[in-house]
């Protein structure tokens, strides 16, 4: 059994992500405790606490808070990366799109252009092949159909980032 150290930090900050409210919840309590005035303290009775409570107290707002501000870094990291790598293979497969050759462009625009975004191509073919390859068509779980001499007539898809470059570039596809 292989435990990576990738595994153990996922479960941890998933871990984390569980109890934020309730972390939130303690950082506001020890914060309340440590900084309201001594008036408002006096009125809960709370004033008179031992330091060795206000020393904990004081641990528990600053680990709670520490917790709290790595988890928003982290995940505000997580979502710039994220974006940034998914506009870095948008711009790769666009490249790619445009070396295509005119037979699989031409397959390209026919299942986008078409009603349902749906084509029906030989899956033996090359182009059919390249194109699932390159990410260009996705065919999604179906039965197929035996065309003339044994071809398997199977219906594709486009992927969604090309519906998405199509909308947004329609140039690009003429």
């Amino acid at each position: 059994m292989s435990v990576s150290v990738d595994s153990i930090a996922e479960k941890t900050f998933d871990n984390f992500k569980k109890i934020t409210p309730a972390l939130v919840a303690v950082a506001i309590l020890a914060g309340l405790l440590l900084f309201l005035p001594e008036n408002v303290l006096a009125r809960m009775s709370l004033n008179e606490l031992p330091d060795l409570w206000k020393q904990i107290i004081g641990i528990v707002f600053l680990l709670s808070v520490a917790l709290i501000s790595t988890m928003v870094v982290f995940s505000v990291i997580s979502q710039i990366t994220e974006k940034r790598r998914n506009k870095r293979i948008r711009a790769n497969l666009r490249k790619k799109y445009q070396t295509l050759s005119p037979k699989q462009k031409t397959i390209i625009l026919q299942v986008l252009r078409s009603e349902d975004k749906t084509i029906s191509l030989d899956k033996n073919s090359g182009d059919t092949i390249y194109l699932v390859n390159n990410l260009f068509l996705h065919m999604p779980g179906q039965a197929f159909t035996l065309g003339w001499n044994n071809e398997m007539i199977l219906t594709y898809v486009p992927q969604p980032w090309l519906i998405e470059l199509y909308n947004e570039e329609p140039d690009l596809f003429k």
